[in-house]
């Protein structure tokens, strides 16, 4: 009997503040009807005092016990807003979680892809030591891009992901296809700055979508369309995630009618979007923070079924893959409250938005910096103090101090 690997807790972090993605669109100038068609809620923002690491920490902190360092042998974090070319993120997020000095370490990066990427080689490892847990989180935060067109559907977050034999939330399947191209698509060139030829970046997303379809169906050795509860997408934008199911529905039936098209997106993709709706792109976690939000508002998937899976990185690398809905996904996945974490964060105007995103982009560019934490009066006692979550104390050298609110 081959063994089951896969997802066995699963949570997410948002962070504290939000600003109303529609608000900021309208203040950037996009029309109404724009507004309308990218279905945009909300973005998350950390305040200057989070970063990728504080998002990575607060977010694994409910699947950690730090009276039991040697609950995991691995650990891999995912990112693209790394805080060093050389030093691994993972490093701060190995020691403030308080894990075992024999528990391995390392940082991934392939843009959004990233989480899945290192999703797989958690699985691995679990394969090859089925006793053992590995641990895997997915943070990233939107550079500044203010006026640019995608800045109003930019965020950030964090997904952690226990990864273990026997999952309870979601057991990977062996098929899968793979499909890469090399893509200026997306880059992040300083630490500062992020470019996207969105034109470029959404064609090669769907383009890739279709070989790695191809490949999973030619991998599985049917056509198991048919066979899928629901499936999740990497989700940077809904219309995007409308087009790519269009794709996958159109592969299975050649003369299906829109409206077939759009009852199947419906019924198979959108409990998915409501997380990522919230928090905006979270790039390598974005797929992921789909899974939690199926999990949480898709009450008729039972055990068992199987759910298709698609996940992008710029520049790039697609994979379709699929999993198994686990025996007690709903409860271990809703001991978290991620609905009402997400409903609890506070909301910001645009020019608050934009004083904190100047003064968190000082936090990564300079050698010496403090938050301001006066930027959000209140919030730091409010949503930290006696919380358990992790702050930026200060940078001296370049090297980041945190601690504990």
């Amino acid at each position: 009997m081959q063994l089951s690997v896969g997802i066995d807790d699963l949570t997410l972090y948002g962070s504290t503040l939000a600003v109303d993605a529609a608000g900021l669109a309208s203040a950037r100038g996009t029309s109404e009807r724009e507004i309308q068609r990218l279905q945009l809620v909300r973005r998350s923002l950390p305040p200057s005092f989070e970063d990728p690491v504080t998002l990575a920490v607060n977010a694994a902190r409910p699947l950690t016990d730090p009276d039991d360092p040697d609950r995991y042998g691995l650990l891999v974090v995912a990112t693209e807003s790394g805080v060093d070319y050389a030093k691994p993120l993972s490093s701060y997020v190995h020691k403030y979680l308080q894990l075992s000095r024999r528990c391995r370490h390392l940082e991934v990066k392939h843009a959004c892809y990233a989480g899945t990427a290192a999703l797989r080689l958690a699985s691995a490892w679990v394969h090859c030591n089925p006793t053992r847990r590995a641990l895997v989180i997915t943070t990233d935060m939107a550079r500044r891009l203010f006026h640019d067109p995608a800045e109003p559907a930019e965020g950030a977050g964090a997904v952690a992901m226990a990864v273990a034999a026997e999952p309870r939330v979601l057991a990977l399947e062996p098929a899968s296809g793979v499909a890469a191209r090399e893509t200026y698509d997306v880059m992040r060139p300083t630490p500062s700055l992020e470019t996207i030829h969105s034109g470029l970046s959404l064609a090669a997303y769907l383009d890739l979508l279709e070989l790695a379809w191809d490949g999973y169906r030619e991998d599985a050795g049917a056509d198991v369309f048919d066979t899928f509860s629901h499936v999740i997408y990497h989700t940077p934008i809904t219309p995007l995630v409308q087009q790519a199911h269009g794709l996958v529905v159109e592969a299975h039936r050649p003369d299906v009618e829109p409206s077939a098209v759009a009852d199947s997106f419906g019924r198979m993709v959108r409990p998915s979007l409501k997380y990522c709706q919230e928090l905006g792109n979270t790039y390598s976690g974005s797929l992921w923070a789909a899974l939690v939000a199926l999990v949480d508002h898709a009450p008729s998937v039972a055990i068992g079924e199987r759910i298709g899976l698609y996940s992008y990185g710029s520049g790039s690398c697609a994979e379709f893959f699929s999993g198994r809905f686990g025996t007690a996904a709903r409860e271990t996945v809703g001991r978290h409250q991620i609905g009402q974490h997400l409903a609890s964060r506070r909301l910001v105007d645009v020019s608050e938005y934009e004083r904190i995103v100047l003064d968190a982009e000082r936090s990564l560019t300079e050698a010496h910096f403090k938050p301001d934490t006066s930027l959000v009066p209140g919030l730091l006692d409010e949503a930290y103090t006696g919380r358990s979550r992790l702050v930026l104390e200060h940078v001296r050298d370049y090297y980041r101090t945190y601690g504990w609110k």
